[in-house]
């Protein structure tokens, strides 16, 4: 079924309904085709079969036209008989006592036969609307198990609540302090002022406003708020038209329309845990990463200012007995790792800022001098590795030079640890990307590990990813690229850093 046109359902009042024209003229049709079958072969017809067919026009006349037109069929149906097989013939007048017994006797048979057919037809009726209720409410579950918004649940509930209400519905919310239409079936329909102040009313207090009894002044809609307020935010509200209370379906219809709105509200409270969950989840992943950086860059951190300390506590002990050039030597070294210590500081700002979500500073970087500052740092800091750098000419793209001048140096600083032999950090130009790979002989990165680098979660790295790689793969994610372990050619590990390569540098 189309969700967007839900099933309609029946009027359960059909057989108390008052009689129409149309109905009358129909059964007078049957009845009159019955009798002039009758009529014809009256003399061969026994009475008893004609008694069958005119009680056989009494219940299709019930069936298809409603109860009281059923009855009037049997009083046709009586006149019917009573004008063709009882005697004085074709006429209305009874010359017999017994006769009388015998018309009373089928006029009761055809009332019975009537009244049935009425109430079955008015409880299959019954069991139908109900059966389309649930229909309604099977598919609003449906739907909202989709819902990605507040309007999407309103848009929602109010085509199922047209449904089942069988008149107007409409949702309202509170948008920039006014009070808009979310939805409105059908297709168009405006509020009027006692209708946005009873939806008003619903909103604040948190509580039913029923509609206003028929022929008093007031709003026609009865207005639900689905849910309650959550962090000084006002739910939105639903309204449809007053149900009669005289119709017959009227229990079961206010029932469906309660579990209705029941269900929309769970499902504005489910997109609202749903929200403070993610909320809560990056602000937790944002926090892992960020202890993962402060981790990671302690000890790039403590080296200058082991180097600062020691150079500052020579020459205020020592400093009669060095020679100018030792000393020269001496603030030197301090003034080249505050520099350091100042870099280290502006990019652990930097890598803070990308965690928590705030925008980065894109420019135009010849990726080839990120990659080779890193390789110098890391020379710097293991001069006995053999760390080798194949980086030809390679276009410029959009980055931030410091981050990805870290990224590289997290994938370097990685393979000193865990494989032996020369590291080679190359550069080269695939396609529209751009990539910058670290290569090693070691045994290589486990399957978890490997897999974890090229899904898009972030946060909870397998056991033994240590903590350069999260933040390699978070620098290479914010730079809109990705991160990826191969095998390299000659054995061992390869790290790349894929980059795309803007559209204005390949024309260059």
């Amino acid at each position: 079924m189309n969700r967007a046109d839900p099933p309609r359902l029946s009027d359960d009042r059909r057989w108390l309904s008052s009689p129409t024209l149309g109905g009358f003229a129909g059964a007078a049709a049957i009845l009159i085709v019955v009798a002039v079958g009758v009529g014809s072969a009256r003399h061969v017809m026994p009475e008893s079969v004609a008694i069958l067919l005119f009680l056989t026009a009494v219940l299709i006349s019930a069936a298809g036209f409603g109860f009281w037109v059923g009855i009037a069929s049997a009083f046709g149906a009586l006149a019917g008989f009573n004008f063709m097989y009882v005697e004085p013939h074709f006429t209305l007048h009874i010359a017999r006592p017994g006769d009388i017994i015998k018309l009373a006797v089928f006029l009761l048979a055809a009332a019975i036969t009537g009244f049935i057919s009425g109430r079955l037809r008015e409880q299959a009726d019954a069991a139908n609307g109900r059966a389309a209720a649930l229909e309604v409410l099977s598919q609003l579950s449906t739907d909202l198990s989709l819902a990605r918004s507040q309007t999407d649940v309103a848009q929602i509930t109010v085509r199922h609540l047209h449904a089942l209400a069988d008149g107007p519905a409409i949702a309202l919310g509170m948008t920039g302090g006014d009070l808009q239409v979310l939805a409105a079936q059908p297709q168009g329909y405006v509020p009027n002022a006692s209708e946005l102040e009873a939806a008003d009313v619903a909103m604040r207090r948190g509580r039913v406003e029923f509609a206003s009894a028929q022929g008093w002044s007031g709003s026609r809609l009865t207005f639900y708020p689905l849910g309650a307020k959550r962090d000084g935010t006002l739910p939105p509200v639903v309204g449809h038209l007053r149900l009669p209370t005289d119709r017959r379906d009227h229990g079961w219809r206010e029932q469906a329309i309660e579990v209705m709105l029941r269900q929309a509200g769970q499902a504005l409270e489910r997109l609202a845990l749903t929200e403070e969950a993610e909320a809560e989840r990056r602000r937790a992943t944002s926090e892992e990463m960020r202890a993962a950086l402060l981790a990671s860059l302690s000890h790039d951190l403590r080296t200058p200012l082991a180097t600062i300390l020691g150079s500052v506590t020579t020459l205020r002990e020592l400093r009669a007995t060095l020679s100018s050039e030792a000393q020269g030597d001496l603030l030197a070294a301090i003034e080249e790792e505050t520099e350091r210590l100042g870099r280290y500081v502006e990019k652990l700002l930097q890598l803070t800022r990308l965690q928590a979500g705030m925008e980065v500073h894109m420019a135009w970087v010849d990726a080839g001098d990120a990659a080779m500052a890193s390789v110098d740092r890391a020379r710097r800091s293991w001069p006995n590795a053999r760390i080798e750098a194949h980086l030809p000419p390679l276009p410029m793209i959009r980055a931030e030079a410091g981050l990805l001048e870290q990224a590289v140096f997290n994938l370097i600083e990685n393979a000193v640890k865990y494989a032996p032999g020369p590291i080679r950090v190359m550069g080269e130009v695939r396609g529209r990307e751009l990539v910058l790979s670290v290569a090693d002989r070691g045994p290589g990165l486990p399957a978890a590990i490997a897999a974890w680098l090229t899904s898009d979660e972030m946060a909870r790295p397998p056991q033994g990813a240590g903590l350069g790689l999260p933040i390699s793969k978070g620098i290479a994610t914010a730079l809109g690229g990705s991160i990826a372990a191969v095998t390299a050619p000659e054995g061992g590990a390869m790290m790349e850093i894929r980059l795309p390569i803007p559209a204005e540098s390949r024309a260059a």
